[in-house]
C-alpha cells in the first residue's frame, strides 16, 4: 500500500499586498514557492536551492510563519505533506512583471491577498492564514486538514 509523504519548504512572497503564486501549467490549483526538503537538508536551504531552481534567483528567507499538515487524495492513493513556511525576499522579484520559471511545468504570477480562493491556492489553509498575515497578524501558524474528510 502507498503512503506517499510530502516534507516542504515554503515562501511566502508579499509586495503591495500581492502574493507570488506558482501553478503546474494545465492545472487549476496553485500553491506557494518552494518544494521538498531533501533527507538531511535544512528547511530554509531547502527553499534557497527550491527558488533558484523554479526561478533562477537568489533570495533571502526570512522569518518562520508556521507549518500546515494536508492531505489529499489522488488516483485513489493517499498523500500528506507537511508545509514549512517562511517568508522570502528578493530584489530580483517586481511587480510589474510575472517571474519566468526555468522549469517548463511551472509557471509564477502575482495575485492579490483577496484572491486566494479564486486562485485555488492549496492547500487550502494557506488562504486564511495569508489574510491575517496581510491584515497584521504575526502570529506563528499551524493548521492541519489531516483529521478532516477529504472535499467533494
Amino acid at each position: 500500500m502507498q503512503k506517499p509523504f510530502h516534507h516542504l519548504a515554503r515562501g511566502l512572497v508579499v509586495c503591495d499586498d500581492k502574493i507570488l503564486l506558482a501553478k503546474a501549467k494545465g492545472q487549476t490549483n496553485t500553491f506557494l514557492p518552494g518544494g521538498h526538503i531533501e533527507f538531511g537538508e535544512s528547511a530554509k536551504d531547502a527553499l534557497k536551492r527550491e527558488i533558484n531552481e523554479e526561478l533562477g534567483i537568489p533570495c533571502t528567507v526570512g522569518r518562520f510563519l508556521g507549518v500546515v499538515e494536508h492531505k489529499w487524495e489522488l488516483d485513489q492513493v493517499v498523500h500528506c505533506e507537511i508545509n514549512q513556511v517562511f517568508e522570502i525576499h528578493s530584489s530580483n522579484l517586481h511587480l510589474d512583471v510575472n517571474p519566468t520559471a526555468i522549469e517548463p511545468h511551472l509557471e509564477f504570477f502575482w495575485c492579490h491577498g483577496g484572491d486566494l480562493d479564486q486562485q485555488c491556492l492549496q492547500p487550502y489553509p494557506f488562504r486564511h492564514l495569508i489574510q491575517k498575515y496581510l491584515n497584521g497578524n504575526k502570529d506563528v501558524w499551524w493548521e492541519s486538514t489531516v483529521n478532516l474528510d477529504f472535499d467533494d
